[in-house]
């Protein structure tokens, strides 16, 4: 294999705040025999991998738009791979962006020298930062390309032909190795409680151990039989070692104290949702436990993002117009616990639509009442039938008619809604007007832990009410939805297979609680429900003339009202937006799409390389 990297980064000075060493660049670099045998420069150098981890850009609407690659967006720049477009180079950027990472990682260890006698509980915790960082890189290759070589060492210094000729490990064996380096990650990071979750850490790493065995569990369950099918596989492996884990964790933090809800909020949570509203749109999650490791930004600093602007402003993907799907909203239960029928001619109505749901869904998709376009004077969104001369008397009707402020359909740029739902997710609703925001980014969440659990209890036969009471229900009770037991929803998501009503609410639950935050598209591959995408193109709000959605706009507005014209709709007035651009659905391709293609000039040059299916 050829590794493609710039000339070796060093890192730059110790962090000397709580915002900003995730993204400052090195200044220096460092010396083989002597830059990491001491403290201050062991801990220099780490903060410069935190580099590489996800994070909100000064421009781009980052996390909140990727899942346009999934049933929760629908964009006009549509994702080329689930349209099925990949060519056999489409998987270089992924490939060498992560081996490139998993260099850095490995140049620590083979360096690493601070004297035994100067080794302490800040050293050794550093140590497991960098063996978590070589598995979340190790994870993102093993999602994306299934079976690669382990890169367990720093590689010959030289990247010499010879010495990269290193073959493929079986996705189990790496699945494996990667739980092994977070095992050994939480045998020395500190609990989050020393760093507040700005670094990495004990409860953090249990929750990613949890997510890889789960994925590779859930993979070489559904894909067995198939071309993606794994080596030996054991699911029950995989899924006894998420219940493990989460044992481990739950014995640290228990779910009273993991979830944020309305009784330990500390930004003062008043009503259903808001609690989670909170864990996206606050800048500091010191104080909040569920933010097992987040991202701080300051302004002060220069350390900032976009995100907040875009949101502001009706943006769902700073790519092009884009909106949420129907598929998402119909996915959220009634407060009473009971799910839709999503063919009710209630859903028709706007408002109807978001009247006694899940708290979450007002907190994820924009609806009437929520802040919405944001400047010197901000305006909720607001739908509701415009009323006309005679009405009312006129200046109560001009006051009544300035309030209406529906989905944004008109304009050419990012901000024209697609389906007419915005994102609601990370709006700050102490934003007024700038540039750039500084609020802060959950990376790893307590409530993950409780959805893996729960998913690989009913995957083992052992999804018992009190489990489910344990996991499911205070997700719903922190969103004001009621506990009713799973039954059977004949309208549920098809993923090609039949589904217990058990794990028909844990992935209902999975969708609503992860929403565009970046899990879907992995959910779909691992549980091989490529059904959800070949050859469905989604949906919108209903956009009939007799809706109260329709009927917002002012139909003596001739330039509105040939926008509303032109805006695709199916034969039973849903908004069709992908209709002329998909006219027969994404693509994706069940027998090739699930992997990507390992880089040709990798393969030419690493004869051991064997390349993914149907590539």
């Amino acid at each position: 294999m050829i590794v493609r990297f710039a000339a070796f980064f060093s890192i730059a000075a110790l962090l000397s705040s709580c915002a900003g060493f995730l993204d400052r660049y090195p200044l220096t670099e460092p010396s083989n025999e002597t830059y990491l045998s001491s403290e201050s420069q062991v801990q220099s150098y780490v903060n410069g991998l935190y580099i590489a981890l996800p994070k909100l850009t000064q421009y781009g609407s980052g996390v909140r738009a990727v899942e346009k690659n999934s049933d929760n967006i629908l964009s006009e720049k549509y994702d080329v791979r689930i349209n099925g477009e990949y060519t056999a180079f489409s998987g270089y950027a992924d490939w060498s962006t992560a081996y490139q990472n998993l260099r850095d990682v490995n140049y620590f260890f083979a360096y690493y020298m601070v004297p035994e006698s100067q080794e302490n509980g800040n050293t050794a915790s550093l140590r497991g930062e960098v063996f978590f960082l070589r598995a979340w890189w190790h994870f993102e290759l093993l999602k994306k390309f299934g079976n690669i070589p382990v890169m367990d060492a720093f590689w010959d210094g030289n990247a010499t032909t010879e010495g990269l000729q290193i073959p493929q490990k079986s996705r189990k064996e790496v699945a494996l190795f990667i739980l092994s380096d977070l095992e050994n990650a939480i045998d020395l990071l500190h609990e989050r409680s020393i760093y507040n979750g700005l670094r990495i850490n004990k409860e953090a790493a249990l929750v990613l151990a949890m997510n890889v065995a789960l994925f590779e569990g859930s993979w070489e369950k559904y894909h067995a039989g198939s071309v993606f099918a794994a080596d030996n596989a054991d699911p029950v492996l995989f899924y006894e070692k998420v219940m493990d884990y989460g044992d481990k964790l739950f014995a640290m933090m228990p779910c009273s104290e993991g979830l944020n809800t309305m009784w330990n909020d500390p930004f003062g949570a008043t009503a259903p949702g808001e609690s989670f509203a909170h864990l996206f749109n606050q800048k500091d999650y010191s104080a909040v436990p569920e933010a097992l490791f987040w991202k701080k930004y300051d302004m002060s600093q220069g350390v900032q993002h976009s995100l907040t602007v875009l949101l502001g402003s009706g943006v769902v993907d700073s790519e092009g117009a884009a909106g949420l799907s129907k598929s998402l909203v119909d996915n959220y239960l009634m407060s009473d616990g009971n799910f839709i029928n999503p063919a009710d001619v209630r859903f028709r109505d706007f408002n109807l639509t978001f009247e006694k749901r899940d708290g979450r869904l007002y907190e994820t998709v924009m609806s009437t009442g929520h802040k919405f376009r944001s400047s010197s004077i901000t305006r909720p969104m607001k739908v509701a039938e415009y009323l006309y001369d005679g009405a009312l008397p006129s200046d109560e009707l001009e006051q009544y008619d300035s309030t209406i402020n529906p989905p944004r359909f008109n304009g050419d740029g990012n901000s024209r809604n697609l389906t007419g739902y915005h994102t609601a997710l990370g709006v700050d609703t102490t934003y007024v007007s700038s540039t750039f925001w500084d609020t802060g980014l959950v990376l790893i969440r307590y409530a993950e832990a409780l959805l893996a659990y729960a998913e690989a209890a009913e995957e083992l036969g052992r999804c018992t009410s009190e489990v489910l009471s344990g996991t499911i229900k205070p997700l719903r009770a922190r969103s004001g939805v009621e506990w009713k037991d799973p039954v059977h929803d004949p309208n549920f998501t098809d993923y090609g297979y039949p589904l217990t009503p058990n794990m028909q609410e844990i992935r209902r639950e999975r969708r609503s609680e992860l929403a565009l935050q970046g899990f879907r598209l992995d959910d779909i591959l691992r549980w091989r429900g490529h059904k959800v995408l070949t050859g469905q193109r989604g949906r919108g709000a209903y956009l009939g003339k007799d809706g109260v959605l329709y009927r917002s706009f002012n139909m003596n507005d001739a330039q509105i009202m040939q926008v509303l014209a032109d805006i695709p709709v199916d034969e039973h007035g849903w908004i069709d937006p992908l209709k002329s651009t998909l006219p027969s659905g994404y693509g994706f391709r069940p027998e090739r799409d699930y992997l990507l293609p390992i880089p040709p000039e990798d393969m030419y040059m690493n004869r051991l390389l064997q390349q993914n299916p149907n590539w």
